[in-house]
């Protein structure tokens, strides 16, 4: 009469074990890479419309003021002296990860025909482990 075990192996156990603690930390990677890349995507975002804001003030394009607005996960590039007294209809609207924190400047508008800036400071963009920045300078230089 043979006797059957019921069971698993010390082996099966390890590679259980550790495919767990594989897929786990996979988890965590990939998020962490993901709002990362958000926070990236964000602080680009910024960059590119401050940057066209200043080359449409520049150009005079429209005969008027161009700005960048921020607010609840939204960037408006917008035409006019504020975001208050904006012509709507030329609003360009891009959303940003909602888990994303913005601090800092929350409207710079560009002067028609100097491109320069209104208001000079920083803009910060976080996520859980990560912080990016635009900076926004008195002669109009925007760097990151």
């Amino acid at each position: 009469m043979k006797k059957s075990l019921v069971g698993f192996t010390l082996i099966e156990v390890i590679l259980s074990v550790s495919l767990l603690f594989i897929g786990g930390f996979s988890l965590v990677f990939s998020s962490n890479f993901l709002l990362q890349n958000a926070a990236a995507n964000t602080r680009d975002q910024f960059l590119g419309e401050l940057r066209k804001a200043q080359i449409y003030a520049l150009g005079g394009r429209e005969n008027s003021a161009w700005g960048v607005q921020y607010s609840s996960n939204t960037i408006t590039l917008f035409k006019g002296n504020s975001y208050a007294s904006r012509d709507s209809a030329f609003d360009e609207v891009y959303e940003s990860n909602e888990n994303i924190q913005v601090t800092g400047l929350t409207e710079v508008v560009f002067s028609r025909m100097t491109g320069l800036p209104n208001t000079t400071g920083t803009i910060t963009i976080s996520g859980t482990s990560v912080t990016k920045t635009v900076t926004v300078g008195d002669h109009g230089v925007i760097s990151q």
